[in-house]
């Protein structure tokens, strides 16, 4: 995602990304359809809570998302796991399910060698 200056800026971001209305994105982060707006625009600021619920069922990294930096902790994943992670979540879900069925038969195939 690129880089936005405010909070709310960046909530609009994601929503945008996951292709969700303002109605149903404050639906799913349990606030109201206003409220969202008012935080996307700059007028209100979300809470704490809701900035956890958002990170956490949208997968965003909370230093971007609360402070607009981007984190070099990545879990010990390397920068080829980070690239597959990253071009799976750009996949529609049937190419989602293709590469996990993928990913499955190179696994049966790699494990019959040994």
């Amino acid at each position: 995602m690129d880089n936005f200056t405010s909070v709310g800026e960046r909530i609009k971001s994601i929503r945008k990304h996951h292709k969700l209305t303002q109605i149903e994105f404050a639906q799913s982060l349990e606030i109201a359809q206003g409220t969202l707006s008012e935080i996307e625009s700059g007028k209100a600021k979300p809470s704490f809570e809701m900035l956890v619920l958002l990170a956490d069922k949208f997968l965003v990294d909370m230093n971007w998302l609360v402070f607009n930096r981007e984190t070099e902790l990545h879990l010990g994943l390397q920068n080829d796991e980070l690239l597959l992670l990253e071009n799976y979540r750009n996949l529609e879900q049937i190419a989602k399910d293709e590469l996990i069925d993928f990913s499955n038969l190179k696994l049966l195939r790699y494990q019959r060698k040994l």
